[in-house]
């Protein structure tokens, strides 16, 4: 029974790196899944900021992108950018300050 758990013990730490390598997210082609590649049609659609975009992707690979763009919105404004002035300079006078009652000159 002990020669059998040595022998065991070697071969399962021996294998445990093989999985590790093993690609979960690949199929048995050896490419990976969801690949839009692969010589179907497809066909995506999304908002860019005003603007609709419209991808279509042909078996031939053909690929087309429209964009219908619209303006701004009703009352969206962007607020106006606020600078605030630069605060005064500091004047730092020689010598030492104590509690900033004392003074002692230099």
């Amino acid at each position: 029974m002990k020669s059998i758990r040595t022998l065991l013990l070697p071969a399962i730490l021996l294998t445990l790196p093989l999985t590790v390598l093993a690609d979960p997210w690949k199929d048995e082609s050896g490419h990976g899944k969801g690949r839009k590649h692969d010589r179907r049609e497809y066909k995506e659609e999304y908002w860019d900021g005003n603007c609709k975009v419209e991808r279509k992707w042909e078996k031939s690979g053909e690929y087309k992108e429209e964009r219908k763009c619209k303006g701004p919105r009703h009352g969206y404004y962007e607020q106006a950018p606020v600078y605030a002035p630069a605060p005064p300079p500091v004047v730092v006078e020689p010598g030492i300050t104590v509690h900033g009652t004392v003074r002692i000159p230099q």
